[in-house]
């Protein structure tokens, strides 16, 4: 990404999204989306958003861990927590995300967690920039196997 988006425009278009998205989800949704957060005591150590896509499946929007706390299984236990949400509210959905083609990291994670590549798109982005972006999905099987490793002690919140 240019260096200008990143310092500037993307922090502002971040913070609108999030402060909507922050002022409607409550405790009694309406099972169209989650917002699951990794804390240690007052610290965000990582955070998962789902929603319904307009298609049906579900889109992990989301998943952020502090990089300071990166490969020490708060990610995994993220997805294990966001596949149980939709494993238990929508069942038999396909669960999918969207990721650079250049972020190796979370491309090698996400392979790690048995995601396909699906699709490869050019993205849009507001500033008028494209970058190529690739889909990984997790067939409705899988997302209940990856669920089914949730650990209960975790501390995470939905």
């Amino acid at each position: 990404m240019p260096a200008s988006y990143l310092a500037g425009p993307l922090l502002d278009e971040r913070k609108a999204m999030w402060s909507t998205r922050l002022a409607t989800v409550t405790a009694e949704q309406d099972h169209t989306r989650c917002l699951l957060v990794a804390v240690d005591g007052n610290d965000l150590l990582g955070f998962a958003y789902l929603a319904v896509g307009t298609d049906g499946r579900i889109l992990l929007d989301n998943l952020h861990v502090q990089p300071e706390r990166k490969q020490s299984g708060i990610g995994r236990q993220l997805v294990y927590h966001a596949f149980g949400w939709a494993s238990e509210q929508h069942p038999d959905k396909t669960v999918y995300l969207e990721v650079l083609c250049d972020n190796f990291a979370a491309i090698t994670f996400y392979r790690r967690l048995g995601g396909q590549s699906t699709k490869e798109f050019m993205e849009r982005f507001p500033a008028g920039f494209e970058l190529p972006v690739v889909e990984y999905t997790w067939g409705p099987d899988i997302v209940r196997i990856l669920a089914d490793n949730r650990s209960t002690t975790d501390r995470l919140a939905s």
